[in-house]
């Protein structure tokens, strides 16, 4: 998914940023720093991530080599305390914590119940306006390989989310589908657009091998230009896999009858 060379080390690792893992101005998209993130702190580890937090510092540019260092700053029987840094010419693009763990027999629980909401086979693609995967080979940005087919019907935000190669989910996959917080801020406010993330935070269940997802996206509020939300990710069967929340600069937002600000 992100072209990941983890190094003999298992706490060095790199890839080139390019298509289709930038957003749509060509920069660096917040998923693909987020998952990038995940699989070094489980390479290093060897466990499964169970919460991650990404702070993002410059926009990295495409065609640019991201060179990824894990320190493991605690390693116990069960948890293991992880910081990722990652660095373009020495210079830090993004950084992240988090834990991996071991999961036991221990509390487990599901609190919350899935919205009732239609099928993907019953959705329209987001961005397309047709149920047929995205097809645009001469995009650069991630939705090149991803598909959102909006079921929204009053409240959250509801999309499913799939790869357009159809390939299973796994925790990183997960967190680069789900950076779509900014979007919701936006529709709650009743704009078009969405945000440049300062933040993604993900936190993890067991995430099945399954193709698709339901993004289940609510603004909470919107202050100076920023704004908070969070995510709920469910698998087909109504079991909740992962939450997490963002914080962006609403930066690109816009009324429908406007044309999108230039970036």
């Amino acid at each position: 998914m992100i072209g990941l060379a983890v190094g003999e080390d298992r706490t060095h690792s790199s890839f080139v940023l390019g298509p289709p893992l930038l957003r749509h101005d060509g920069a660096l998209y917040g998923g693909t720093a987020i998952a990038a993130s995940i699989i070094a702190m489980e390479a290093a580890t060897e466990r499964d991530v169970q919460w991650i937090t990404t702070q993002f510092v410059k926009p990295t540019q495409n065609g640019e080599t991201v060179e990824l260092v894990t320190d493991v700053l605690a390693m116990g029987r069960r948890s293991a305390q992880v910081r990722v840094t990652a660095f373009v010419d020495e210079a830090v693009q993004f950084t992240s914590i988090g834990t991996t763990g071991i999961r036991t027999n221990g509390l487990t629980g599901q609190f919350e119940q899935m919205p009732e909401v239609a099928g993907p086979e019953d959705a329209v693609d987001i961005w397309q306006g047709h149920t047929r995967p995205v097809e645009t080979p001469d995009d650069p940005s991630f939705r090149r390989m991803v598909e959102y087919r909006d079921v929204s019907s009053g409240g959250p935000l509801c999309l499913w989310s799939r790869f357009t190669d159809g390939r299973a989910m796994t925790p990183a996959a997960v967190a680069f589908v789900a950076d779509m917080v900014p979007l919701a801020v936006a529709r709650c406010a009743g704009k078009m657009g969405a945000g440049s993330s300062l933040d993604n935070s993900m936190r993890f269940g067991v995430v099945p091998e399954v193709e698709w997802v339901l993004l289940e996206l609510q603004g909470h509020l919107a202050s100076g230009g920023y704004g908070h939300g969070s995510a709920k990710v469910w698998a087909d069967d109504g079991t909740l896999i992962a939450v997490g929340g963002q914080t962006a600069s609403m930066i690109y937002i816009f009324d429908q009858d406007e044309p999108p600000p230039l970036r």
